[in-house]
């Protein structure tokens, strides 16, 4: 959620229900992400486990990538239907 993540302590919201609306969608694309991570990681490319037994990164963070990669670079991404792919279906 914060400085590695969505980084939302830089917007410096004070006022309650923007504050409510930001948690609302950071939840929501925190669930995105950590859905699609656990599909990658079971179904693409298994996360690296190093040498004292940790993943090399985590779910929410393959998940992440994963999606930033897809919606900042579509034009490479000739075999993703993007639609299915933002439906988590």
């Amino acid at each position: 959620m914060k400085s590695s993540g969505f980084d939302i302590e830089k917007t410096h919201l004070q006022a309650i229900d923007r504050i409510e609306k930001l948690t609302l969608l950071v939840m929501i694309a925190f669930v995105w992400c950590y859905k699609i991570g656990i599909f990658i990681h079971e179904n693409v490319k298994k996360i690296k486990i190093k040498k004292h037994g940790r993943k090399a990164k985590s779910i929410f963070k393959c998940g992440l990538s994963y999606i930033a990669n897809v919606l900042l670079n579509s034009e490479n991404q000739n075999n993703i239907n993007v639609f299915k792919f933002l439906s988590c279906t």
